[in-house]
């Protein structure tokens, strides 16, 4: 009698504790559906705290932390999302955020090479391309490599101050070159004033110092005629065609010295 008293109680026991089980499941299973309707309406704070609670439950855990991450990440808070992100590489799009974040850390810390590098990778996610204009830009001018920081910070467009940066460093590379046109070193004030596109008169004083270059060629060339060196002068007249009267003089040498000039007049 006992021992069937006995045997009734385990099953009774086993039966609750099944339901039990099963309702616990079932709980979960729910939570984890509305956790995922919560995710896929971008609440991402209150989709992190929902997957948190369920614990270890299916991806759960996994979930939680890109939830999290994403929604610091909405808030432009990368370096406290980073740590997300590098839990969840393998998910979704946790790699290139993870990297897009490292990236960020990168550049407020004034790395800029290695930003841009970061962001470089990542192509067209996010708005990377013009972080790492920007980027490339910022080390660029510290390298004093200035075609490549005007050229960048132009790609840069609005980001951040980069129309700032460049309107300065144009100004900036504009007026060193005035001033080393003034102290006649003609051949790299040209150079930073070639850079400069129609910026201010940039142009103006392109031409100017191009003829000075001109002006400065035809003397010697004229020097040389009276110095007898006739074929020296001939190489540099011919190579200001189209400049005063560069071009019949080169013709006049030619003749003295026995060179075939083709005839370019029409028939």
């Amino acid at each position: 009698m006992r021992s069937a008293m006995r045997r009734a109680a385990l099953l009774l026991l086993t039966l609750l504790l099944a339901s039990s089980l099963s309702g616990c499941v079932g709980s979960q299973s729910g939570a984890y559906n509305r956790a995922l309707e919560l995710f896929g309406q971008e609440e991402y704070a209150e989709a992190a705290d929902a997957f948190e609670r369920i614990g270890t439950y299916q991806q759960a855990p996994t979930y939680a932390a890109y939830a999290r991450g994403l929604a610091l990440f909405a808030q432009g808070d990368y370096a406290a999302a980073a740590p997300y992100f590098e839990q969840t590489q393998d998910f979704m799009f946790g790699s290139q955020r993870f990297q897009y974040c490292s990236a960020y850390v990168l550049q407020e810390a004034g790395q800029f090479a290695q930003a841009a590098a970061g962001f470089q990778a990542l192509g067209e996610f996010e708005d990377a391309h013009l972080r790492y204009a920007y980027c490339a830009a910022r080390a660029a001018e510290e390298a004093k490599d200035y075609q490549t920081a005007l050229v960048s910070y132009e790609q840069a467009g609005d980001y951040a101050d980069a129309a700032d940066r460049l309107d300065n460093l144009q100004s900036q590379i504009y007026y060193y070159a005035k001033d080393l046109k003034n102290q006649k070193q003609y051949q790299q004030a040209l150079r930073l004033f070639s850079l400069l596109g129609d910026y201010l008169a940039s142009q103006q004083e392109t031409k100017e110092l191009k003829d000075i270059f001109r002006d400065q060629q035809y003397d010697q060339a004229d020097a040389l005629v009276s110095q007898g060196q006739l074929q020296q002068a001939y190489d540099l007249f011919s190579g200001l065609s189209g400049y005063r009267d560069a071009d019949s003089r080169a013709g006049e040498l030619a003749a003295q010295l026995g060179i075939a000039v083709a005839d370019t007049a029409e028939e």
